[in-house]
């Protein structure tokens, strides 16, 4: 408990004595008043009875009445016993026993438990005795201190003396049992709030015991159980929220890996399934999942919408989202969560029988495995997601995705497999058409082969009668056949390299012979050789240019009749 309660409580309790302490004293003063009148009828002093006794009395009503909650009715009860204790002592001519009034009102203050109540009777008193004392030996005759004809000054000190003693004890007795009644009071409240914590605690320990975790009770510093159960139920708060967040994780994984298992022959109808399990799990109100694939009329990656899902029922829709276009495309590019808390208009609507809305809320999630993006999820909803469900958004995109990415594999070994069978037969069929046009092919380079042997006969005879040149365009020989180096008289190699002129004769039959074979026309005629030993025939000679070059091959007839010069 604070102190400013303590305080309050303190106050509270003082209140009542201070009630109690009042009811005596007016009792009191109400005597004194009565006695006064008393005295009065015997010593027929009703003035000063009167007078006094109404002042005194008029003057603590005033002060309570005024002041009800103020202490000054105190120090006002103190002054007027000590003004009646003079008004008893004028009426009685100085009687000195009149002088334990003051102190029976001394006496009666203790009851207010305040030390300072004493000090206006105590003033007053020292004021009155000095005053009156001064007076009275002064020689006025009507003024009534004591009934001794003197007294002297050392008898006077001891009687304020001994006067001041009795108040100061009375003073000191009402310090002491205001502290007494202070620790009482303290000692009692504790006691009260130990009791009243008791059951306070009990009964929040109680509804703990039930399971009520949201039992409220105020953290009180003095209540050190009441703070160990608090701290014990936020304690059972932290636990259960981790263990609903791990039951909320696990759950969702289980069933989501459960729809996994049984989906992976068919993407379409893994993504319908998981997709409509994760909206009614995470409390959305639509979705849809989108799958990386690659356009083929476009020829660029872009992302298809495999499964739309709003309301339990399944939507048809068909959407294709370029990279980079809309959130979609950019979470996609960014690999990063995007959840939105105002969704802008016209964003997406929720259609219902009521009609259409937009939803508040919008959660992004990529499906990512290996640091690669195999799709997005899209949810809307008109409350706000937890961080607890995106990071379970987060956590199951990452088996989503790994599913992905394997039934994607799987369709793509399936289609190279059929690819291979279908290459497979068709390099059967190859290979059969092979291995005819293999036969073919073989009867051909049979038939070839024999030609190619017949032709070589023929070319050998043709070489053992026909002589051969090969001039290049420069007019130097590039090659002469044996049968022309020997009928030229030259041996094998001899006329390589040499000017073709000087195995052929320049004249008029050569040149225009020679002009037509460099515009490449065949054409033929009798030239004259010069053999190497200077003698010189005419022989009948053919010539053409070689196909894509510019050598020119010269066949000599040497069978050919030659008139030898």
């Amino acid at each position: 408990m604070s102190s400013i309660s303590i305080d309050v409580k303190v106050q509270k309790h003082f209140q009542q004595i201070y009630q109690r302490a009042n009811r005596i004293v007016e009792i009191s003063l109400g005597c004194y008043f009565v006695f006064g009148l008393g005295l009065a009828w015997f010593y027929n002093t009703w003035a000063i009875a009167l007078v006094v006794g109404i002042l005194a009395t008029s003057m603590y009503a005033v002060a309570k009445w005024f002041f009800p909650s103020k202490t000054l009715n105190q120090y006002i009860a103190g002054c007027a016993f000590a003004i009646f204790m003079a008004q008893f002592i004028y009426q009685m001519h100085g009687l000195f026993e009149m002088h334990f009034f003051a102190f029976i009102g001394a006496i009666l203050l203790i009851v207010y438990q305040n030390w300072k109540a004493f000090i206006p009777i105590t003033l007053v008193i020292v004021a009155h005795h000095a005053a009156f004392a001064y007076l009275q030996f002064a020689g006025y005759e009507e003024v009534y201190f004591t009934q001794l004809d003197y007294m002297s000054l050392s008898t006077f000190f001891f009687h304020v003396g001994l006067a001041a003693v009795i108040l100061g004890l009375c003073a000191l007795w009402a310090f002491h049992f205001r502290q007494h009644t202070e620790e009482a009071l303290l000692s009692n409240i504790k006691v009260q709030d130990q009791l009243v914590h008791s059951e306070q605690n009990m009964a929040f320990a109680t509804e703990i015991a039930k399971g009520n975790l949201d039992a409220e009770q105020k953290r009180e510093e003095s209540n050190k159980l009441g703070c160990a159960l608090i701290d014990m139920q936020e304690k059972l708060k932290d636990a259960q929220r981790r263990e609903q967040r791990e039951r909320f994780m696990n759950v969702g994984l289980a069933e989501v890996g459960d729809i996994l298992r049984k989906n992976v022959n068919s993407l379409e109808d893994l993504s319908e399934k998981v997709l409509a399990h994760l909206v009614k799990y995470v409390g959305a109100n639509q979705g849809a999942i989108f799958i990386a694939d690659h356009d083929q009329e476009k020829n660029e990656q872009v992302l298809s919408m495999a499964a739309c899902y709003a309301y339990d029922k399944k939507k048809f829709q068909e959407k294709a989202v370029r990279l980079g276009q809309g959130l979609v495309g950019q979470t996609f590019l960014e690999k990063k969560t995007t959840h939105l808390t105002k969704v802008p208009q016209d964003y997406v609507n929720i259609t219902s029988g009521l009609g259409e809305a937009t939803p508040g809320h919008l959660l992004v999630v990529p499906l990512i495995v290996n640091e690669h993006v195999e799709g997005i999820i899209e949810l809307a909803s008109f409350n706000d997601f937890s961080s607890d469900t995106i990071q379970f958004l987060e956590k199951v995109g990452e088996s989503i995705a790994s599913m992905v990415a394997s039934s994607k594999a799987s369709q793509h070994t399936a289609r190279l497999l059929d690819e291979t069978k279908t290459s497979e037969e068709e390099l059967r069929a190859a290979e059969e058409e092979m291995r005819q046009n293999n036969e073919e092919l073989q009867a051909i380079q049979e038939e070839i082969s024999r030609k190619e042997q017949s032709q070589a006969a023929l070319f050998q005879a043709v070489q053992q009668s026909i002589g051969t040149m090969e001039v290049g365009p420069d007019g130097s020989i590039v090659q002469v056949n044996d049968t022309l180096s020997r009928y030229l008289g030259y041996a094998s190699g001899d006329l390589k390299g040499q000017a073709h002129e000087k195995v052929i004769k320049q004249e008029a039959t050569y040149a225009a012979f020679w002009q037509q074979l460099q515009v490449g026309n065949t054409n033929q005629a009798s030239l004259q050789l010069q053999h190497k030993d200077s003698h010189t025939s005419t022989m009948a000679v053919s010539g053409n240019q070689v196909a894509g070059q510019d050598s020119i091959i010269l066949l000599f007839w040497i069978e050919t009749p030659v008139a030898v010069v």
